[in-house]
């Protein structure tokens, strides 16, 4: 019904304003904020960014060789967005971890000159345009080489957090574990007082990023030694549980590694992957069968993507490629689609004259049609 003095209840819905945050950019998406992991290609991987109020799960490598250097890439990139960072491990002190961040560089640290671009294959070539590059990757962070470390005049800028284990409080409630209950009052604390909490009014220039090394270790408590076999493995779960609803409440985002091959209950990985938004799996060739194998020569693991989030969409990333590997190269580490080599077998290399592979040739181009046919 239309007419004068009724007041129709639809209304054009405007533009939603994103918030602007140095080191974010909204989602081409559904315009959700993004942070880089610093790794273009593990960004593009999970749709372009990791998005804030999520946490991503890595499951380290057996020797928690690679996954450090993801947690080191993503700290390094809080650094040089100025983003407040907090830090806890047990497993490994964290001031050895922050002081061995990779130093920025303004460019690609494998670049090439152009001379060695050129084809050596063949002169007429060499006018062809170059194969686009395996790796996939999108110009959001920074670069970065991991031959240099990081100068303590950027880091001791940074409003960073410590957490060593040494200050701990007793637990309450479900959280029994000194551990679990005394990092989550750190991070809470963090976002209380920073006003980083989506309850608050106060209008956000900063996002917290959270990097948790190694959790679940046998150093975070005594669950390998009862609940393991019980297959409870309440107090991890409990903390991931509480520091999920902590990152989504708040402009934050988390990176966890896990040891997850020291896991003997599969229940415990699925209830882990269920409470995070995204889980990666890396698989180093180190010490396995696969690192002699000449099929991956050119790479050191298996980049297994275990699940990805829906954060205000109705489907995760659809990823052109299931296979992934990543290589560590002299100055960085990538993610790119695993090619593998053309299987040759042995009647390639046979030779031309043998006269049971000779083509069947026609007698009006004066060939010769074999005698006996078999059918």
């Amino acid at each position: 019904m239309s007419g004068p003095g009724v007041v129709s209840s639809f209304q054009k819905k405007g533009k939603t304003k994103v918030v602007s945050i140095p080191g974010t950019r909204p989602s081409i998406h559904n315009s959700q904020l993004l942070l880089s992991c610093g790794i273009p290609s593990l960004d593009y991987l999970i749709g372009g960014g990791l998005p804030v109020g999520s946490i991503i799960l890595i499951e380290q490598d057996r020797y928690d060789v690679y996954s450090k250097l993801f947690l080191k890439y993503f700290l390094a990139e809080g650094v040089m967005n100025n983003h407040m960072l907090t830090l806890a491990s047990l497993d490994v002190p964290p001031q050895a971890i922050t002081s061995d961040l990779p130093a920025p560089t303004d460019t690609e640290p494998e670049e090439v000159s152009a001379a060695s671009k050129q084809m050596t294959i063949a002169w007429r070539y060499q006018s062809k345009t170059s194969q686009p590059k395996t790796s996939v990757g999108n110009r959001f962070g920074h670069n970065y080489d991991l031959t240099k470390s990081m100068g303590t005049e950027l880091t001791s800028n940074i409003d960073m957090a410590l957490w060593d284990g040494s200050e701990l409080e007793e637990g309450r409630g479900m959280l029994k574990n000194k551990n679990y209950w005394s990092l989550l009052q750190v991070i809470k604390k963090r976002i209380e007082s920073s006003n980083l909490a989506t309850s608050s009014n106060k209008a956000k220039t900063n996002v917290l990023r959270l990097g948790l090394h190694s959790v679940g270790s046998p150093l975070w408590g005594s669950e390998f030694g009862y609940q393991e076999k019980d297959h409870k493995w309440q107090s991890l779960t409990t903390f991931l549980f509480m520091l999920r609803a902590l990152v989504r409440t708040s402009f934050s985002v988390c990176m966890v590694t896990v040891p997850a091959h020291l896991f003997t209950d599969p229940a415990l990985l699925l209830r882990l992957q269920a409470l995070a938004d995204f889980v990666v799996r890396l698989e180093s060739f180190q010490g396995s069968e696969k690192e002699t194998n000449p099929v991956f020569k050119d790479y050191h693991g298996l980049f297994h993507i275990v699940k990805l989030a829906a954060i205000n969409s109705l489907v995760p990333p659809i990823l052109d490629s299931t296979d992934w590997v990543f290589k560590l190269k002299r100055r960085k580490l990538t993610i790119e689609r695993l090619h593998l080599p053309p299987e040759l077998s042995e009647t390639v290399n046979r030779n031309q004259e043998d006269p049971l592979n000779k083509p069947i040739g026609l007698s009006c181009i004066g060939g010769n049609l074999p005698k006996n046919l078999d059918f």
